[in-house]
Order: C-alpha cells, then sequence, then structure tokens
C-alpha cells in the first residue's frame, strides 16, 4: 500500500464498519469449525494491525504477523506486545517450520501488485499449516468495482469466487466455504461509480476522493455495521452471498503436500 493509505488504514481499522464485521465474522467461522485456545496462529500481511485481536479472541499460545512494509510493522507494533511480528517477502518462503501453524488468516493480501504468485503464497501457508489446520482468507471482490480506492491499496486484481476457489485447490486446501460478503454494498458502489463517471464526462472538471475514502457520519457508519452483522451472522451458519464487494474463503490443509503448479 502507499504510506498514507497504510495510515488511513491504521485511523479507521477499530471503528470502521467493514473492518468490525470483518472480524466479528471471521472469529463466528473459525469458532464454528473448531479452533481451541492454544493454538498457533500466522496473519500473514498483516498491515497495521486491526486484524491481530481475531487471533487473540481465541487465547492463543503463539501469534505470528508478517508484512513486507516497515511502515505496517511498525503500525502493528502499537496493537498489541503479544504478537511476535516479522518483516519479510511473502512471496518467496515463509520463515517457519514446516507444519507449525494451526491457523493462518490472510486479509486482503492476495489481490497486491506486491504479490508476485498466489498459488506460491498458498502452497506456503498450505507448507506451515499442520494437517487439518485452517486458513481464512478474504479478498476484493469483481473488477466491474475498482476505483481509486484500489489504486491507494495497490489492487494488482479482484477475485471471482470460482477464482479462490481454484486457487486453494491448487495448493492442496480444500476449501469449506467460498461466499461473497457485503451483498448491499455491491449496488451501491456500483451506482456511486457510475454517477462519478457521469459527472466527470459531463463536467469534465477532476473529481475529489471517493465516499469509501473519507470518514463517515456515526450513524451511516452504525446502519452499515448492523446491515454487514447481518450477512456475517448468515455466513457464519454456511450461507453463501450470491455477490458482494468482498470474497470470502475458509479452507483446510489436506494430508497431501502443497505443490506449485
Amino acid at each position: 500500500m502507499q504510506p498514507d493509505t497504510y495510515q488511513m488504514l491504521a485511523a479507521r481499522q477499530d471503528h470502521y464498519w467493514w473492518h468490525r464485521a470483518r472480524r466479528r465474522m471471521s472469529i463466528a467461522l473459525l469458532h464454528h469449525y473448531g479452533v481451541a485456545p492454544g493454538a498457533h496462529w500466522l496473519d500473514l500481511g498483516c498491515g497495521a494491525g486491526g486484524n491481530l485481536s481475531v487471533a487473540q479472541a481465541f487465547g492463543p499460545d503463539l501469534v505470528v504477523g508478517i508484512d513486507l512494509s516497515p511502515l505496517a510493522i511498525g503500525l502493528a507494533r502499537t496493537k498489541t506486545a503479544r504478537v511476535s511480528l516479522v518483516q519479510a517477502d511473502i512471496s518467496f518462503s515463509l520463515p517457519l517450520s514446516n507444519s507449525s501453524c494451526d491457523v493462518a488468516t490472510i486479509f486482503n493480501v492476495l489481490y497486491h501488485e506486491w504479490i508476485s504468485s498466489e498459488i506460491a503464497v498458498l502452497a506456503e501457508v498450505a507448507r506451515v499449516l499442520r494437517p487439518g489446520g485452517l486458513v481464512l482468507l478474504t479478498e476484493p471482490a469483481f473488477p466491474v468495482l475498482t476505483r481509486k480506492m484500489d489504486d491507494a491499496a495497490m489492487t494488482r486484481k479482484r477475485y471471482r469466487r470460482s477464482e479462490l476457489i481454484e486457487l486453494c485447490r491448487r495448493a492442496k486446501l480444500e476449501v469449506l466455504l467460498a461466499s461473497y460478503f457485503t451483498s448491499f454494498g455491491f449496488p451501491l458502489l456500483l451506482g456511486l461509480k457510475a454517477i462519478r463517471l457521469i459527472r466527470a464526462l459531463w463536467s469534465g472538471a477532476q473529481l475529489g476522493p471517493e465516499p469509501d475514502m473519507l470518514p463517515l457520519r456515526p450513524i451511516v457508519n452504525e446502519t452499515l455495521h448492523a446491515l454487514a452483522m447481518i450477512e456475517a451472522t448468515l455466513i457464519a451458519r454456511n450461507i453463501r452471498m450470491p455477490f458482494g464487494t468482498t470474497l470470502l474463503c475458509l479452507a483446510r490443509r489436506t494430508n497431501g503436500v502443497a505443490t506449485v503448479y
């Protein structure tokens, strides 16, 4: 990400509706699939550290957060003292032993310009997971939703459900659940994008920041959070959403050896 995008993320990750709902959904899903206290966790691409609280909700014995950006590592260090933070390029071998983790989380990482091969990253995750270990991924969905926020976040691509499932399968990860999230946001973002394009064509003027890059009024933030939590509750009960702004996938390492191909 751009440095100012990390700062924006650090400022909003504790209160912004989407981050809060995604964390609560992740915790509920992992509880549902039997993650127990005392597990060893890996948060890949930990960014500013807001999602490390997902692991802390389970009373883990060990949590390792990895990110390439020294700025991200510095911001994450202010979130918690109970996490081992490592600056490393996840496009290469992870600095962890085989079968050393019970759970891995990857919150909006594979989409990034710095990732040269999603398969290589997922194969490494499969390597460090114990047989039966879980990996929870979220990624931005649908290329049609690409906008200025994607430029700020250095987005290389947005995914469809079938693409993410295939990536997991090629890395020898058994997909347990794959669903879109925040379906109500899909027509909203698409409509806002269309309006902005029409205004730009009509006036020829440079448009300012998009709504999702600006602070929200508390009542709007809480309303969107309530809507997102309805979906989060359904997804945590294994009910799939047919579309949305975000894609979620929960997978499990099989007994096979992950291979890049």
